[in-house]
């Protein structure tokens, strides 16, 4: 039986573990990866093959890094089940210690394509595996080469291979030939100097006002920095605390060529006045995020030619418990009208579930939906839940919306994308600036706003606020009521 050796190492009265049964196939096969905290912390890396789950204990968490071959030892089968299976595994039980689903996905063996196709078992009896995976975490494509030169046949190397979703990073360097617990790294507010506490400067020595960052409308530096400087007081507060990543355009938006870049760690020459926090990396390596807490903070990001600015979903007091979860509206080849009917679904489902939903455009093709995270849970349940949420409107509404995140399977389907739900992810705030000709801005809309007229165009630096001035109520405000 292949769960024989399961079956033999645990007690199913005990233990919560799933009992040992074979499976029914996905239409896709799946992997999962769960951090196990057992005697020694590792990463249980397993696949979906024959009706049960391939698996490998991996020491250190697993890489997008090609340079990091992580070992990973083959151990027993686990049924199907597992994949699902988060909890304590009690005291005096085969592997004790809690488990949490650390990523999940679907996978395609590589294999397969090959001139002389393997099966994964064919691939795991000859000592090589290919696997493009599709996680939240992971991605792209992995090799498992079973090691020579050992013992027995359990040591494989678990390698990011060369592709688009590869992360290499020059200066790491690391042993796979030991299953060290690493320390973790606290998140810490970086006070370069003395100055770093004192009080921004009252004024600002602004650059180059008169540069056209948006051609198509004319727009200039200098009404970019006077549209952040009068939005700061409502965008602030959704900045505030928040690991930024920035979005850069020396130039402008001078066409497909022009310089574009993303900016998480900033850079030393960058004024002591500015908060800042330092935070690792999965590969344990450091990055310095600017905090924007302060108007002064925000006008010198924009003088540096940001456009946009995208914040963690969490503040620097709570990295792994989020504030709230986004569900992002792509319409791709679907039209915008299409999305508005996706949206008004996931409303109808989120109130039956009497589960305050707030509105807004993207800035760009579709529309934002946010729903404060009230749970006690961090990342990985509230992207569970936005997954099941976002499955329930794709059931409603199969032929209007999808969560496939290849863009040439949605064929003229409405994404419904939760993957930005994630640690380290970061997602549009209200009130900030869109890199698009138009220069739009991503707008707070109430429910009632939304209607197949809906416009989002019209909502753009030049616009927006006479529509604030008309406004009681900021529709977005709710969401700092936390």
């Amino acid at each position: 039986m292949a769960l024989e050796t399961y079956k033999q190492k645990r007690h199913f009265d005990t233990t919560p573990e799933p009992r040992p049964h074979l499976g029914k196939a996905h239409r896709r096969p799946i992997f999962v990866v769960q951090e196990h905290h057992a005697s020694r912390l590792h990463y249980d890396f397993r696949l979906e093959a024959d009706g049960v789950l391939k698996s490998w204990a991996v020491p250190k968490q697993p890489s997008l890094n090609p340079a990091l071959k992580r070992l990973a030892v083959q151990v027993e089968d686990h049924p199907l089940e597992y994949a699902n299976f988060s909890g304590e595994i009690p005291a005096g039980q085969y592997g004790a210690g809690l488990v949490h689903i650390w990523d999940k996905g679907t996978y395609e063996n590589m294999l397969a394509r090959k001139p002389h196709p393997q099966s994964i078992a064919e691939g795991i009896h000859a000592g090589h595996l290919e696997v493009q995976l599709h996680g939240r975490k992971l991605k792209g494509n992995f090799a498992l080469i079973r090691m020579t030169g050992r013992a027995h046949k359990a040591s494989w190397l678990l390698i990011k291979m060369q592709d688009a979703e590869a992360r290499p990073n020059p200066v790491a360097a690391e042993s796979t030939t030991t299953a060290a617990t690493p320390q973790p790294v606290r998140p810490r507010l970086a006070v370069p100097h003395a100055r770093a506490a004192s009080q921004p400067p009252a004024t600002l020595a602004f650059t180059h006002q008169d540069k056209v960052m948006f051609p198509e409308v004319g727009i200039t530096k200098g009404e970019i920095l006077r549209f952040y400087e009068r939005i700061a007081p409502r965008l602030l507060p959704h900045l505030r605390d928040r690991p930024m990543t920035v979005e850069r355009f020396p130039e402008g938006l001078t066409g497909t060529e022009a310089p574009h870049f993303w900016q998480k760690n900033i850079p030393a020459y960058y004024p002591a006045w500015i908060p800042r926090a330092t935070l690792p990396t999965e590969d344990g390596q450091l990055v310095t995020y600017a905090l924007v807490n302060d108007t002064a903070t925000l006008l010198y990001l924009v003088n540096q030619n940001t456009l946009t600015f995208h914040p963690w979903l969490s503040r620097i007091q709570h990295l792994d418990q989020p504030d709230f979860v986004i569900f992002d509206l792509d319409p791709g080849a679907a039209t915008f009208a299409d999305a508005v009917v996706v949206a008004k679904q996931l409303h109808a489902i989120l109130e039956d579930e009497k589960v305050a939903s707030y509105l807004k455009t993207s800035g760009k093709t579709g529309l934002h939906i946010v729903v404060p995270w009230r749970r006690a849970e961090g990342y990985d349940a509230a992207r569970d839940w936005a997954m099941d949420m976002a499955l329930r409107v794709v059931a409603a509404l199969p032929d209007g919306a999808t969560v496939e995140r290849h863009k040439d399977r949605r064929q003229q389907k409405v994404y419904v994308d939760v993957l930005q739900n994630a640690r380290g992810h970061h997602a549009v705030p209200p009130y900030v600036l869109r890199a698009v000709p138009q220069a739009t801005v991503s707008t707070p809309l109430t429910w009632t706003e939304l209607t197949s007229t809906l416009e989002p165009r019209r909502y753009n630096l030049r616009t927006i606020f006479r529509r604030l001035a008309r406004q009681k109520t900021d529709p977005a405000a709710s969401l700092l009521a936390f």
